[in-house]
């Protein structure tokens, strides 16, 4: 029979080998023997995570976070610190923001020395809306002369560069989503141009042939019934269909002025709006994340109701060129949608090449719904809501 070390040294090994299955079942075996390790916790609920289960991992993490705060000597602070950020991207995992910001509150001050726990705090405030807190947390980051030249220089000129935004008047957070609505736009063509010289068909639509011969539009299995599809690059002769960018790239813009905020998904103001907006920083409009927040709780059924006819219409006029010229910027892409919490629910788009003005027509529609439903926020881009869940 094998021992409890045994089946930790067989679970790690399995971990180094990417093999989480067999480590999540080795943990479990040694934690069968002894539960209250704070270290077999943390190894099985980081495995799941890993495996992209975090429902499954927070009870294991939030054991070995409770469990590690007996263990106070210095030798075991890396150990706690590790627990601590573990758990806490775990609860991002999970939209629970306010639980993740209370953990790095809590590390952040308890070991005020360590550069990233004091680094991670601050960048999840500012990606989460909280801009004021956030920008303070650099600015202290940036005065603390524990921490290296570089690191202060870096902080200081994102607290800088948030100043600068939200100060002056003549700018907003607006500016995010126009720099990579052109920047996307100006990148397509540069990658179309010579498959289009070659005969291939930019931003065409996805068909076939309907019951009665003529071609209808593709929509993928599953998918909301607006959501038809239109492909980057297709070859009229053959078919074969070519990509522009990749979902997975953030497309990083450095917005003149502003360079600093590229480093990080910062989310910005837009005032003037009779809900709160924000902008992220990295707002990729190839494959843009729209979320939308009540003021009050509401069934994921009923947000389905009041939000899908809203998104339809705008995608399907977006999909038929409203927002582009003649010959190009259209809607490409939907993805059906992410309840958050139990107020919120969220969008992706491929926006193509479609202009800017496709953003203000979305909000002005999600205006009218504002004055019958109240809305709390709306977000663009990569970032979080301080209250989704």
């Amino acid at each position: 029979m094998s021992t409890l070390d045994e089946y930790a040294r067989a679970g790690i090994a399995a971990v180094n080998e990417r093999k989480l299955d067999v480590a999540i079942d080795q943990f479990t075996k040694a934690l069968k023997i002894e539960p209250d390790r704070p270290d077999l916790n943390n190894a099985i609920g980081m495995a799941y995570l890993h495996r992209g289960e975090a429902v499954s991992a927070l009870p294991h993490l939030e054991k070995a976070a409770r469990l590690a705060q007996a263990y106070d000597e210095p030798e075991h602070q890396e150990m706690r610190k590790h627990f601590e950020t573990g758990l806490a991207t775990c609860y991002m995992g999970l939209d629970r923001v306010h639980d993740a910001l209370g953990v790095l509150k809590r590390a952040a001050e308890k070991w005020s020395d360590d550069i990233e726990v004091r680094t991670q705090h601050a960048s999840v405030l500012v990606s989460s809306c909280l801009v004021d807190e956030g920008r303070a947390a650099y600015e202290a980051i940036a005065e603390d002369e524990r921490f290296g030249e570089e690191f202060r220089e870096a902080a200081d000129a994102i607290a800088g560069a948030i100043e600068a935004l939200v100060d002056d008047e003549n700018i907003d957070a607006s500016i995010f989503l126009q720099a990579h609505a052109e920047s996307y736009a100006t990148f397509f063509g540069e990658h179309a141009h010579q498959l289009v010289a070659e005969g291939w068909y930019a931003e065409a639509a996805r068909l076939k042939h309907g019951a009665d011969g003529d071609p209808v539009p593709i929509i993928a299995e599953g998918a909301r019934n607006w959501a038809v599809e239109r492909v980057d690059l297709v070859n009229p002769s053959n078919g074969e269909v070519a990509k522009v960018g990749d979902e997975r790239d953030p497309h990083v813009i450095a917005v003149n002025g502003l360079e600093p905020l590229a480093q990080i998904p910062a989310t910005l103001p837009w005032p003037g709006w009779p809900f709160e907006v924000w902008v992220s920083s990295r707002s990729p409009w190839h494959w843009l994340t729209i979320t939308v927040q009540l003021v009050e709780p509401r069934p994921e059924v009923q947000r389905d109701a009041l939000f899908d006819e809203i998104f339809g219409s705008w995608y399907l006029d977006g999909y038929n060129g409203a927002f582009g010229e003649a010959d190009k910027g259209r809607f490409h892409y939907a993805t059906n949608p992410e309840f958050i919490g139990d107020r919120a629910i969220a969008y992706t788009f491929d926006l193509g090449r479609a202009k800017f003005d496709a953003i203000g027509d979305l909000l002005k529609r999600l205006s009218v719904l504002h004055e019958r439903v109240p809305l709390s926020r709306v977000l663009f881009g990569q970032g979080r809501l301080p209250d989704g869940a």
